[in-house]
C-alpha cells in the first residue's frame, strides 16, 4: 500500500488524501503516530492531507473503547509538529481540527464543523483571500451545496 501512494504522488497527477483509523491501544500511540508522520513527510511532502479519525465500536470490534478526542487533538499536534500542512480530525466534532488554514498566514480559509463549511476565504484559484498563497489541493471559488443532509428513503412493503 505505501509504494501505491508513492507511485500515486510521485508518477500521477491525481490528488488523494490519506486517512488513517485510529484504534486505541491498537496504532494510537505517540511513537506510531510521528513514524507515521515522519513517513508521510519524506516520501509524500507536506501537503499530502492526513485525516485522523476516531473508532467507534461496533460489529466485531464492540469490545473496545472508542478513540477519545483528547487522542485525536494529540495525534493531530504530532502530525503537525512533524512538518505536515494539512491534519484533520474526524468521526468526532472538532471545528478547529477539521478546518483548513493557510499555510502562509495562518488564516483559516475554510471553516468546518461536521460536514458543513461554515466559512470559505479561497478564491476561484484557490488562493488565500489573506495573503494570497495559492494552497495545496482542487477547490472551486465558492461553497458548493455539499454537506451534511438527510435525505429519505423510502422502502417498498414485503
Amino acid at each position: 500500500m505505501l509504494d501505491t501512494l508513492v507511485y500515486l504522488k510521485h508518477e500521477t497527477k491525481v490528488w488523494f488524501e490519506i486517512t488513517t483509523l485510529l484504534i486505541p491501544g491498537k496504532n494510537d500511540s505517540p511513537a506510531e503516530i510521528a513514524a507515521m508522520s515522519e513517513w508521510i513527510m519524506k516520501e509524500l511532502g507536506p501537503d499530502v492531507p492526513l485525516h485522523l479519525t476516531a473508532f467507534h465500536p461496533d460489529y466485531k470490534m464492540d469490545d473496545l473503547a472508542p478513540t477519545p478526542p483528547a487522542t485525536l487533538t494529540r495525534s493531530r499536534k504530532i502530525a503537525l509538529d512533524a512538518g505536515l500542512h494539512y491534519v484533520y480530525t474526524g468521526n468526532v466534532r472538532d471545528p478547529e481540527g477539521q478546518s483548513t488554514a493557510c499555510v502562509g498566514c495562518g488564516e483559516v480559509v475554510i471553516e468546518r464543523d461536521g460536514y458543513d463549511i461554515t466559512s470559505y476565504g479561497l478564491d476561484e484559484r484557490g488562493c488565500c483571500h489573506a495573503c494570497g498563497r495559492a494552497l495545496a489541493g482542487w477547490f472551486d471559488a465558492t461553497v458548493g451545496g455539499w454537506g451534511g443532509r438527510r435525505v429519505p428513503v423510502r422502502l417498498a412493503a414485503a
